[in-house]
């Protein structure tokens, strides 16, 4: 069991420590040996327990040491005198000796180390040692042990939480604590660690909560000590009205979820910052189409949308949602006259509607005064992170994921691209381009085709294949294989179709095809594929139905039975969910403002692919790679397309291996009927 032997220890970490020196001052004043000689072993102990409580450490430090000479001491008097040695010694600044007093104790006691006393001590002098070396070894003793009692890994985890933060390794302090924590016994060991962790980070400087707070992550932010560290930055930045709105949402979503035993501290302060601050109002505006052609779309982005209110609205989250109907006309006049808390806008969706915004001096007034979040894959000429911003997959998003895959998982380093002769395909074959050499890539190929002569496109296959003019003459003889092993082709999926048979045609049947992510999106709704052509294809997506996001978005959606969810659904949902977290912005808000906000609104949970933006406010995404199959679309496993891979130039090798024997064959009887 855990016990404190002695009151006149506090239990104080190194700091007491440190001040008692100052206190004392320099040397210890010189004892004569010859008092002590004189004493009995009773009498000695006596004026060595007196020099102790009278905080004597030169005086106790003797008499002890002197008294652990003597033959006639008892067991139970040495182990009384051994701590009070040890203690004494590190705070006279003469650690050798503490060393030895701790050693020659835990010999004498062999739970000493389980001790809360032996354990300080032997830590502060380490330290005054400078055996880095050794207490690293001891702290993982420490958490690899079963015997060492809750009370004193307790105490021993605030030490070393203390002990690396002094030395400017946050990360390391803030882990060393998650990892005892997690040994605590029950919630109410776990419980006293978090109030003592608590207090003694509100008793932090700003600038020792900033410095710990960057070892904070979107993995641990919800963790103790992490969570506390993250709270507290939050309650630091409270009083700056400008971002009172962000501390606010941060500060909400910590309480809320925070894993620990009791979120009660966290919670009443929030309650106490909003009574003073006020609960910050959030105007968002949607730009949809919710008539026309793309009225379906709309409507599917603002159901998932509104169910993101209502259940932000459970939370104590109130958004003010507007809709605006990007088909109707004056739409960007009613969207300018929304009030000025409307600082967010989501939209438009279409390319003609964002035009108009920027294509007219009107439109422009109204970009600068409320921070665009467009559903387009790019801003056009508009800069991203300045004038606008994306909450949209981008070509290059597409484009990176799936040479990613190709170089770095499928080991094809050589490229090819086939594209239509239109404005999407001539794009998409640009930023293959651009995006490959980076990643690792070489394009071998490049070949276009026209994009409505569908009696052209065998022959452009040919081209890029570089089959030979005489094809024809002799079909049985194997053609050359291509010098790249993945063919990207930037067009839709019923022109993917008729595409790849003609590769086939062509003994491409190993090669890679590298679809966009409008194959993706077409799959969620096809039946019977014939899987023979597409074992080896690939395409990018942002919406997975069976990833966890997409599970969470199912299952609310059908607690308020509000139908099936799918990617139009998913970006509605989560980017009012983002919006909110994001926040009304200052009524002189700028650029950066915006994307000095991103740090923490973008760490909430995705139920689409999550979207990521970096310092300058340009947006990315981590997309899903799919392959089709029968019924749809599964989740690429790379390795077992590198195996079909292999498998396919396996057997082109027996065919060719078939034709050279057969041609020697041949050749021998021809041979022989000359003979």
């Amino acid at each position: 069991m855990h016990r404190t032997r002695y009151t006149g220890i506090s239990g104080s970490l190194a700091l007491l420590a440190l001040l008692a020196l100052v206190a004392w001052g320099c040397a210890p004043k010189r004892m004569e040996t010859r008092s002590t000689d004189l004493l009995s072993t009773p009498n000695l102990l006596l004026e060595a327990d007196a020099a102790w409580r009278a905080r004597q450490y030169e005086a106790a430090e003797l008499y002890y040491a002197k008294a652990l000479e003597r033959q006639d001491i008892s067991q139970s008097e040495i182990l009384a005198a051994y701590p009070r040695l040890a203690e004494s010694a590190y705070r006279n600044e003469h650690y050798h000796q503490a060393r030895i007093a701790l050693e020659n104790w835990a010999n004498k006691e062999t739970h000493a180390v389980e001790y809360a006393e032996w354990e300080r001590v032997y830590l502060d002098t380490m330290a005054a040692l400078g055996k880095t070396e050794r207490l690293q070894n001891h702290l993982q003793w420490l958490l690899r042990s079963t015997n060492i009692p809750w009370p004193t890994r307790q105490e021993v985890a605030l030490w070393y939480g203390e002990y690396f933060r002094a030395r400017g390794d946050m990360g390391r302090s803030l882990d060393v604590m998650d990892g005892f924590y997690k040994q605590a016994p029950d919630d109410s060991a776990r419980l006293g660690f978090e109030r003592a962790e608590l207090e003694k980070v509100r008793d932090m400087s700003d600038r020792e909560i900033g410095e710990l707070a960057e070892a904070v992550s979107t993995d641990n932010q919800w963790r103790f000590p992490y969570v506390l560290v993250a709270f507290e930055k939050g309650v630091r930045n409270a009083s700056d009205k400008e971002a009172w709105s962000a501390s606010w949402r941060n500060l909400r979503n910590l309480s809320a979820k925070a894993d620990l035993v009791d979120r009660t501290p966290l919670t009443a302060r929030l309650a106490e910052l909003e009574n003073e601050y006020g609960v910050p109002r959030v105007g968002l505006a949607l730009a949809l189409p919710l008539t026309g052609p793309y009225a379906k779309v709309g409507v599917k982005i603002l159901r998932g949308a509104g169910l993101a209110q209502w259940r932000l609205a459970q939370d104590g989250t109130d958004i003010d949602l507007r809709v605006i109907n990007t088909e109707a006309p004056g739409w960007d006049k009613r969207l300018a006259e929304l009030p000025s808390h409307y600082t967010v806008v989501g939209g438009p969706l279409r390319v003609s509607a964002f035009k108009q915004l920027y294509g007219s001096s009107s439109g422009r007034r109204v970009l600068e005064q409320r921070a665009f979040f467009t559903f387009l894959a790019s801003l056009g000429e508009l800069k991203e992170g300045k004038d606008a911003w994306r909450f949209f997959t981008s070509h290059n998003d597409e484009v990176r994921s799936l040479v990613k895959l190709a170089v770095d998982e499928l080991g094809i380093k050589n490229l090819a691209v086939f594209y239509p002769e239109e404005k999407f395909g001539r794009t998409m074959a640009e930023t293959f381009y651009r995006e490959s050499y980076p990643l690792g890539g070489r394009i071998k190929g490049m070949q276009s085709y026209p994009s409505r002569n569908l009696k052209q496109w065998g022959k452009s296959v040919g081209k890029l294949l570089k089959i030979p003019a005489n094809f024809s003459e002799n079909k049985d003889a194997p053609l050359t294989p291509p010098d790249f092993g993945a063919v990207f082709l930037p067009d839709g999926w019923s022109q993917a179709q008729t595409l790849l048979p003609n590769f086939f045609f062509y003994e491409g049947d190993q090669l890679v095809f590298l679809g966009p992510g409008l194959w993706s999106r077409a799959l969620d709704g096809v039946k019977d594929i014939d899987e023979h052509y597409y074992r080896l294809a690939v395409c990018p997506g942002a919406w997975w139905e069976n990833s966890d996001g997409g599970r969470d978005l199912q299952n609310a959606l059908t607690e308020e039975g509000l139908g099936h969810a799918d990617f139009w659904v998913a970006l509605g949902y989560d980017f009012l969910r983002f919006a909110g977290r994001l926040g009304p912005l200052p009524s002189s808000w700028d650029a950066d403002d915006v994307n000095r906000r991103f740090a923490s609104a973008q760490t909430m949970d995705f139920s689409m692919a999550r979207i990521s933006w970096d310092a300058d406010g340009v947006a990315s995404q981590k997309l899903f790679l799919f392959s089709p199959v029968r019924n749809g679309k599964q989740l690429v496993d790379a390795d077992k397309m590198a195996k079909r891979i292999a498998y396919a130039k396996a057997r082109r090798a027996r065919r060719v291996e078939a034709y050279e024997k057969r041609m020697e064959e041949e050749k021998a009887k021809q041979k022989k009927s000359v003979f």
